[in-house]
């Protein structure tokens, strides 16, 4: 039976939520696959016939966000010049990334909270880290020196998407999409300490 067969898909899904919902109440060291089975509705056997253990479904379950993750945050944005970052395509880009991760908002929190051995935050800073190196412009001169440079703004770039989105779900009732993708443009079209100074002193 094949994983694209509907039963199998719905089993893999409540596993997954087992696993989400246990973690999010419980270190993982606690959880057991007898906590898993029962959250999930399904027996041992079931469980096993597609992870190894606990350990093997936490690994893939992580790998399979991460890779997807990966695959949706489009950060071509990042060609923008200060003059053009308004642009509709630019913002247009940076809008399907905000809703992809808006979606997965509850998932993401969960794993960066969890009381497992993986930082996955950090993973997914890393993650944006390395889309922008692989988006960015080749320079019309490449050599160690603007490459060292490109990875220091590359993760400056990428501490910053991924504060402000984690500073958005803090405040995911109170702070629009679109004050967030107002925030981060102006940041780079302004510069980051220019925006802080507009945004902390405007009048509520």
């Amino acid at each position: 039976m094949g994983k694209t067969d509907l039963r199998v898909v719905k089993t893999l899904s409540q596993i997954d939520r087992s696993l989400l919902d246990s973690l999010r109440s419980c270190p993982f060291q606690k959880i057991t696959v007898d906590m898993l089975c029962k959250n999930a509705l399904i027996n041992r056997s079931t469980f096993y016939k597609y992870y190894l253990d606990k350990y093997d479904l936490l690994d893939k379950y992580i790998d399979r966000t991460l890779d997807d993750f990966r695959k949706n945050i489009n950060v071509e944005f990042i060609n923008a010049e200060p003059s053009n970052i308004h642009n509709i395509c630019y913002i247009k880009n940076f809008e399907a990334a905000l809703t992809y991760i808006s979606g997965k908002r509850e998932e993401y929190q969960i794993l960066w909270n969890a009381s497992i051995d993986r930082q996955i935050f950090n993973e997914m800073n890393r993650i944006v880290h390395d889309n922008i190196l692989t988006t960015l412009k080749p320079f019309a001169r490449r050599t160690d020196e603007n490459e060292k440079y490109a990875d220091l703004y590359a993760h400056l770039f990428a501490s910053d998407m991924m504060s402000l989105v984690r500073w958005w779900f803090k405040y995911y009732d109170t702070v629009r999409m679109k004050d967030v993708e107002k925030i981060m443009t102006e940041n780079m079209h302004y510069g980051m300490f220019r925006t802080f100074k507009k945004w902390t002193e405007k009048e509520a």
